[in-house]
């Protein structure tokens, strides 16, 4: 053991997770080579596609029953037209600019792309950092047919059910805008389903180096024989185009599509073929030499790449299926997110129970993922995918930003995206970034930014900011992207809430026999009162959101729910008053009489339940390693991301450094406090919108628990979502101090097998320090093996804060869960 004077101190292993799947040196190959003036290359023609790419070309026809979903036929132009768009300042790179015409007549062509690697190079040599020995091609797939016609897939006939729902009112008036604004919503969903844009390489390439090596990473549960049980182990969503396969098909999914690997949110790609490491023949042809026992696990055949909807995809809360195992397509919602997936332990299933990757990734409850995993924070904060509804109706904020490609500051539109209002540079760096984040442009233009593991000091002992223009000059893939991402915009726009009002059980019951009507109005004043300041899109004068009498006279007549079950916000007695009738309803263009903000506003008189306003994380009071997330700092990865607003907020306080909890002994004694600067340090306020579906609750899902079946399954009936929705929300409104009876059950991970962790953050180096089954996850995962003397965040506990509506009475607060229930 190095002496303290020499980097390291003894007994510390400040080994952590989120840092072991990016063991990333910097080297200075690529950074030299942005600085100069990429060559543009001009691009032309037509990527060739088989045409024999559908093998069942033809065969579903499209359907035409309607959602019991909502869905809004609101087009990026509706945003424009009210100064909603454009947001951020971001006008693409030249590559993509000098070859606009090309991406769009190649859209369906370049939804994927592979490496093509020089000879004598290949995944299985390539040092990590070392040159670019590759260039990219596009996996071609071939654009679907248009809707009036039957479609290769039940896939593409659902895509077309979809689109066909919206517009009506443009196509009485205008037929080809319509057929034109749904095109592109369909372009956009199939971005959101199928593309992958190379990030298949990096579960093989990158995170295989915390992994152990390649031969860990890989998908048992895509073997065909896991089909009737994937969702019950794992909530993995099947593809319901699909049928269990044989030998036939290698004991893969048959699926119509040749890109799918029977799961939805993984696409399969051919592998390169297998060569003799000395003769340098090829052994393995993945397209057509006969099955191997071990081809899945050494990942010969195929590689897996991963669209969004790997997180997104989930059963829908109006639709559920009999069997969640099972699904039709319309048992599903592209938007609402998976609440129950293992995620991501689904890339580490080959991994030893005792690796360290295994344990701190599945200590991640159901329906999370840390999204700075891969970029090494240094703090353990699992979180949920945002839902994706109603999104016309989100705040928009003026920020300060950058071009990162011209360097201009100026002001522009965005939203406030992650949990702590990051992504504050307008919706398309924000979606592009999460392909970035999922795997897109790895070895090109993200790991060369990550620290050296064991450094100390010096620039690789720190991040370094992800340069965008850089990144568009080395990777293609990223064009690819950049070159969709309003099409995608324009498809997530559409998504709407899942009201129980319109949902329908496994048995056919009504979703509105769960909830208690008497309560409902007297849960409006309650939520008013206690919860609209910051759940509400109708923004209260801030002079008044501490007077609660004063807020709900703000809200008197306002719909928080659809304009659809209104009338049960209010009593008999309130709505059918003149004064109501005169201060709140008003006639529409058509001369119906509606609330006033639908008749006024449509869709956009919705409320979204949410500000999105930023609350100091001690004001929330929840786990704080999820607001210190810094990765958005000037200085770090994500810096180009976020906007210089954000990067000068102010600071919202303190906290306490502490030594770090792998010290024996010292761990965890205070040495100080530092002020939190540089943007972190708040929580955005978060929509309500489809709360009764979408329990446990907070950023973790720590708050509740996920009701199972008696065989294990994940319950994802309506009955099954109530039921998860009131524990969670009783528990919600309990106290999270211990001392208080009853107070919450205290949520912290641990490991549940002993471990051995290593003095740098890829698990490298001779010395491992031993560690014992129930040691809490946090200890490790929120220290910075860069900076080991201390923790980077010292918070444990899971399920606290939150602690607004707790010292209500049991009356108000039975009656707010039954409001809830509607929204």
């Amino acid at each position: 053991m190095r002496l303290v004077s020499s980097g390291f101190i003894p007994g510390f292993a400040a080994a952590t997770l989120l840092a072991a799947l990016v063991w990333a040196p910097v080297t200075q190959a690529q950074t030299a080579a942005s600085t100069a003036a990429p060559k543009i290359e001009k691009k032309t023609g037509l990527v060739d596609v088989s045409k024999e790419y559908w093998p069942e070309a033809g065969k579903y026809p499209v359907p035409n029953t309607p959602y019991q979903h909502t869905l809004r036929s609101v087009s990026l132009e509706d945003l424009a037209k009210r100064n909603v768009l454009p947001l951020g300042i971001y006008q693409g790179t030249p590559q993509l600019n000098a070859n606009k015409d090309w991406y769009e007549k190649n859209f369906y062509a370049t939804l994927a792309a592979k490496k093509v690697w020089n000879p004598g190079t290949g995944p299985k040599t390539h040092e990590f950092q070392g040159p670019i020995t590759w260039k990219y091609e596009p996996i071609p797939q071939l654009p679907p047919p248009p809707c009036d016609q039957p479609q290769p897939t039940g896939y593409d006939a659902e895509g077309c059910r979809y689109v066909n729902t919206l517009f009506k009112d443009v196509e009485a008036k205008d037929p080809a805008k319509a057929k034109q604004l749904r095109e592109q919503v369909r372009r956009g969903r199939d971005v959101w389903f199928k593309g992958t844009f190379g990030n298949q390489d990096e579960p093989y390439l990158h995170f295989a180096r915390a992994a152990g090596g390649q031969n860990k990473i890989w998908y048992p549960w895509l073997d065909t024989r896991e089909r009737k049980h994937r969702f019950t182990k794992y909530g993995l969503v099947n593809d319901p185009d699909c049928t269990e396969g044989d030998a036939s098909t290698n004991w893969w999914d048959k699926c119509p599509d040749p890109h799918s690997s029977g799961v939805l949110g993984y696409r399969r790609y051919y592998a390169d073929p297998v060569k003799d490491d000395k003769t340098g023949k090829v052994v393995f042809d993945p397209q057509t030499s006969p099955y191997r026992k071990d081809e899945l696990q050494k990942n010969m055949r195929y590689v897996v790449g991963h669209p969004c909807v790997q997180c997104h995809v989930g059963i829908d809360p109006t639709n559920p299926p009999k069997d969640p195992n099972q699904p039709r397509w319309e048992n599903l919602s592209a938007t609402i997110g998976n609440q129950h997936i293992v995620q991501p332990l689904m890339f580490f299933q080959g991994t030893d129970h005792d690796a360290v990757v295994r344990q701190v990734l599945k200590a991640g409850r159901p329906g999370t993922i840390d999204t700075s995993l891969v970029a090494n924070d240094f703090q353990n904060n699992p979180g949920t995918q945002n839902n994706i509804m109603d999104f016309q109706n989100r705040r928009v904020f003026e920020h300060v930003m950058k071009d990162p490609v011209t360097g201009e500051i100026k002001k522009g539109l965005t939203q406030h995206v992650l949990k702590g209002g990051e992504d504050s540079v307008g919706d398309r760096l924000a979606l592009i970034r999460v392909y970035v984040n999922i795997g897109m442009c790895t070895e090109e233009c993200w790991a060369p930014n990550f620290p050296t593991p064991g450094k100390l000091f010096g620039k690789k002992a720190s991040q370094s900011p992800f340069s965008i223009k850089q990144c568009a000059a080395e990777c293609e893939p990223w064009n690819y992207a950049d070159a969709k991402m309003e099409d995608l915009a324009a498809f997530l726009i559409t998504g709407g809430p899942t009201y129980l009002g319109n949902a329908k059980d496994v048995d056919g019951s009504a979703g509105l026999k769960y909830v208690d009507f008497s309560k409902v109005p007297q849960g409006r004043k309650v939520f008013a009162r206690e919860c609209a300041s910051c759940h509400s899109s109708k923004v209260a004068p801030e002079n008044i959101r501490r007077d609660k009498a004063a807020l709900e006279r703000f809200y008197d007549g306002h719909v928080f729910g659809s304009e659809q079950f209104w009338k049960y916000e209010f009593t008999d007695e309130e709505r059918n008053s003149a004064k109501f009738v005169a201060q709140y309803m008003a006639k529409d263009d058509k001369g119906n009489l509606r609330p006033k903000q639908f008749a006024k506003d449509g869709v956009f008189g919705q409320d979204w339940l949410g500000n999105d306003e930023l609350t100091p994380f001690h004001e929330i009071g929840t786990n704080m390693c999820r607001a210190l997330h810094d990765n958005h700092n000037k200085g770090h990865i994500w810096e180009e991301f976020s906007s210089e607003t954000y990067k000068q907020r102010k600071s919202p306080g303190k906290v306490d450094v502490t030594l770090n909890r792998m010290v024996p002994g010292l761990g965890g004694t205070k040495v100080g406090e530092r002020e939190i600067t540089g943007g972190p340090g708040y929580l955005r306020n978060i929509s309500l919108l489809s709360v009764w579906a979408t329990a446990p609750f907070l950023h973790n899902n720590a708050i509740g628990e996920m009701p199972v079946q008696k065989d294990g399954t994940p319950d994802a009936t309506v009955a099954g979502r109530i039921k998860a929705f009131e524990q969670s929300f009783d528990e919600l409104m309990m106290s999270d101090d211990p001392k208080v009876k009853p107070s919450r059950p205290v949520k912290i991970s641990t490991t549940d097998t002993d471990i051995k962790l290593a003095l740098q953050e890829d698990q490298g180096g001779l010395v491992k320090l031993p560690v014992k089954k129930g040691t809490e996850i946090g200890k490790f995962t929120s220290s910075d093996p860069h900076h080991p003397l201390t923790q980077k965040c010292d918070d444990l506990v899971e399920n606290k804060g939150h602690q607004f509506g707790v010292s209500l009475s049991k009356d108000e607060k039975r009656a707010l869960r039954e409001f809830l229930k509607l929204m």
